[in-house]
């Protein structure tokens, strides 16, 4: 029997970025996940998407921003904030500050809606009647909460020769080549830094693509910095590897 986790989100109004009754899907790190939507202003979140219930929430939003706080206090003591971007086709969680790994894991990226089969039908229909990298960039983000990275990063590919001052797309396909193109990776956050500074996401896809290629002070500065960001979780979660040049 599963377990049912009660969680409260805590913010001061709700604004309707997500509607009663919706349900998003993605692939997450141990499969498909599912959220959906209540009008009670719960979201039921279910593992595996096999319609069984596995924690249950209470939200609000302010804003475009979401604070999510475990209310039993065993899963995630402390409250975690994340940034919302929804349209039609897909809906995304951007890290703000949180300090779970667990809930990081889960919520951040991409997703979906249960027919993705027709949207992505219906945008590369659109495809086939004119060409709109908009388009591509939006089929590439429903791919990268389906987990199919080859086929976003084709997508991206197109989108960023029309638009190469994207720095989220670039690093949507920086997320795309792991874990075989760690000097694309590189190449992708280099740009985003340089079109944005403090873009934390850039400089820890760095930091892992550094320490995949031998080069491990390289990485945990760039960690260091994600850190100094807001990417705060890294601090724990790197500790140990990053130890030696973190004390000095």
């Amino acid at each position: 029997m599963k377990r049912t986790i009660q969680l409260l989100i805590f913010t001061s109004f709700f604004c309707g970025i997500l509607n009663a009754q919706e349900k998003w899907v993605k692939m997450g790190p141990s499969g498909p996940v599912a959220l959906v939507f209540k009008s009670n202003r719960t979201v039921e979140v279910d593992f595996g998407d096999d319609q069984n219930i596995d924690v249950v929430t209470y939200y609000e939003t302010e804003g475009n921003s979401i604070t999510f706080t475990d209310k039993e206090g065993a899963m995630c003591p402390e409250p975690g904030v994340y940034k919302i971007e929804k349209n039609g086709y897909y809906l995304s969680f951007d890290l703000k500050n949180d300090m779970c790994n667990g809930r990081i894991k889960m919520t951040m990226g991409y997703w979906t809606k249960p027919n993705f089969e027709e949207l992505l039908g219906e945008l590369s229909q659109k495809l086939s009647e004119t060409e709109n990298a908009e388009l591509n960039l939006t089929r590439a983000r429903i791919y990268l909460a389906l987990g199919k990275s080859n086929e976003a990063k084709a997508d991206l590919d197109i989108y960023l020769e029309q638009n190469p001052n994207d720095a989220k797309a670039l690093i949507n396909r920086a997320g795309t080549r792991f874990p075989t193109e760690m000097e694309g990776v590189v190449s992708d956050c280099n740009k985003a830094i340089n079109l944005e500074p403090d873009n934390k996401n850039a400089y820890f896809l760095r930091g892992l693509a550094h320490y995949e290629l031998g080069q491990k002070k390289q990485a945990c500065e760039d960690f260091s910095k994600a850190i100094d960001l807001g990417f705060s979780i890294l601090k724990i979660v790197e500790e140990q590897r990053c130890a030696e040049f973190w004390e000095n």
